[in-house]
């Protein structure tokens, strides 16, 4: 794996050095364990980026969306860090880069960056390394931060833990409304929005509508139902307006408060999960014993995985009440 000098590298990210920034993502990416190397050096930021979470049903415009929202911010002076969540290829393990092609307009832009992070079977619709590129896009001084999720299904909410504000993406000929109660989606969304109504979309909104009016909201906010078309602009203000508004009212209630202790609670609870899945992985079976456990497996019978299993995990039990 190639190594990277963090003593080139942090400095040069401090004079806002993108090829420094991508460089520290990919650590961060492929050794999480170097992270707390990285974040010791800026101990003394203090920034605070607004953190937006885009996600919706593979195929909606996600990408297209998220490029457009983006100009929009770009025009008002705001510069933006974007992490965005592709599917994991089954060949090399990276990400399709599918939304790098949907944002050539402005991924060149200066005060945008732009990264693409394969999945890797992580469960919940982002990718572990997304908090930690989140950091990196605040120690940086990014205004605004836009997550965009790999597409969500009916357990993939881990950008509620993430994101201040959701904006959940609908479109027309779908059935993602009934796919929203079903997955319960409605729960998570501070926004909703239907693209591509240039394809109709207003029945859509209707019976989202519909279920907001039988939802009780504790906070407060009850989630305004926006209509866009992606490709050519339409609907973006006002969506972009409704992210603002509710930016307002999470700010002045002092939900954002909330939000932030979940969003670090989130990463605690994910770091104490690896560091022991990687301690009893390394500590109870190593990759001899599993290859060992599938060679008596073909040998003797498949079903004898799960009494050796059962039996390595009884003689651990026995040497820990042994030690206490």
């Amino acid at each position: 794996m190639r190594s990277y000098d963090l003593g080139t590298l942090i400095p040069n990210f401090k004079k806002k050095d993108k090829i420094a920034l991508a460089k520290l993502i990919s650590i961060i990416e492929n050794e999480p364990e170097r992270a707390y190397e990285i974040f010791k050096h800026f101990e003394d930021n203090k920034n605070d980026s607004y953190i937006i979470g885009i996600t919706g049903s593979p195929g909606v415009g996600k990408s297209t969306l998220t490029g457009a929202i983006t100009q929009k911010l770009l025009d008002q002076g705001k510069s933006v860090g974007i992490i965005c969540v592709d599917p994991t290829s089954p060949f090399s393990g990276g990400a399709f880069l599918g939304d790098r092609v949907r944002m050539t307009n402005i991924t060149l832009h200066p005060n945008v960056f732009l990264r693409s992070l394969a999945s890797r079977g992580y469960k919940g619709g982002i990718s572990r390394a997304v908090f930690d590129i989140s950091l990196l896009y605040e120690a940086w001084g990014m205004d605004v931060i836009i997550i965009e999720t790999v597409g969500v299904g009916q357990a993939e909410f881990d950008v509620y833990n993430l994101a201040y504000t959701i904006v959940v993406i609908l479109v027309p000929g779908y059935g993602d409304a009934i796919q929203m109660q079903k997955a319960g989606i409605i729960e998570i969304g501070d926004i909703y929005d239907i693209n591509k109504k240039d394809l109709g979309g207003e029945d859509i909104a209707v019976q989202v509508e519909m279920m907001l009016d039988d939802t009780i909201f504790q906070s407060g906010w009850r989630p305004p139902v926006s209509m866009t078309d992606a490709n050519n602009g339409e609907g973006i203000d006002d969506l972009l307006q409704n992210i603002w508004d509710h930016k307002e009212h999470v700010e002045l209630s002092g939900l954002i408060n909330e939000k932030k202790k979940n969003r670090f609670k989130y990463k605690i609870k994910e770091l104490v999960y690896s560091k022991m899945e990687d301690l009893i992985s390394k500590s109870l079976i190593n990759e001899d014993e599993i290859d060992e456990i599938i060679k008596k497996a073909l040998d003797d019978g498949k079903f004898k995985i799960y009494q050796t299993i059962h039996n390595k995990f009884e003689d651990v039990n026995f040497e820990i009440k042994k030690k206490s």
